[in-house]
């Protein structure tokens, strides 16, 4: 899990905010980073249902290092995480794909599927960094497309049309495959978005290591929709999201690239 550089508010409104000022939302007095918090709950999931078998951890096995993210199966061959699980910090290249795998649901020593990558797609402006600010967080997405579709149900990102859901009282679930407990996905099963930062959301949901590209959730009448990924931490009780408008474009045009195994 990646720290937040400490930063300043900007005064120039952002597009998102702009939508959501429309709609009657996060309107906050202070930063959203100096925003009071209320203590939230973390709770383990210990179900086989629907959405959760399609939330898992992202797997790297290299030769010298193992890392571990979570992950969403958005689509039948598309799992949705953050940019910086999908890269060598250090060498600032793609992992190997042949090394890298999607565990759904992972459940103590179970799981729903074990899905191989056939390539690793991330925005062409994403520069992985070890010390990150608030501006670079918009591009902290990525997609793994798998070799083969998944018969798992997939948890659909959110439409522009839902944001008419968003209001003041709007309540969010973050998920993720913590350090903590890394083999039971854990939820914060009541967070809000505490404002706007530079196209990103800063929320009140707690992180930590393991949970980076885990869903931020969203209850329609659908049922739950992706409605962003966790990419930092600010502190003990705040996260950072990059939100659906900033990758649902992307997810559209997610295919392998011919001749080749990765893309960026």
């Amino acid at each position: 899990m990646r720290f937040l550089k400490p930063f300043h508010h900007s005064n120039q409104p952002a597009l998102l905010l702009a939508i959501l000022a429309l709609t009657a939302t996060l309107i906050v007095a202070t930063p959203p980073w100096q925003a009071a918090v209320a203590e939230t709950e973390l709770k383990v999931i210990d179900s086989t249902e629907f959405p959760w078998h399609s939330i898992g951890r992202v797997n790297f096995a290299g030769y010298r290092t193992t890392s571990m993210c979570s992950g969403t199966l958005v689509a039948p061959k598309i799992v949705l995480t953050a940019a910086h699980c999908l890269y060598n910090a250090k060498k600032k290249k793609h992992l190997p794909t042949d090394e890298l795998l999607f565990i759904a649901g992972v459940r103590r020593d179970e799981y729903a599927a074990r899905l191989e990558a056939d390539c690793i797609l991330t925005p062409e402006d994403y520069a992985p960094q070890g010390r990150i600010k608030i501006q670079d967080i918009r591009n902290d997405f990525g997609i793994i497309v798998l070799k083969e579709e998944s018969t798992l149900a997939p948890v659909p990102p959110l439409e522009l049309e839902d944001l008419a859901l968003f209001n003041k009282t709007t309540r969010f679930q973050s998920v993720g495959y913590r350090r903590s407990r890394s083999f039971l996905p854990t939820v914060v099963p009541s967070c809000k978005i505490l404002g706007v930062a530079q196209n990103s959301w800063v929320t009140d949901c707690p992180t930590e290591s393991g949970a980076s590209g885990g869903p931020f959730l969203l209850k329609t009448p659908e049922g739950l929709r992706v409605a962003g990924l966790t990419s930092a931490k600010i502190d003990d009780q705040r996260s950072v999201i990059v939100p659906f408008l900033e990758w649902r474009d992307f997810l559209e045009n997610a295919t392998c690239p011919s001749g080749g195994t990765q893309s960026q």
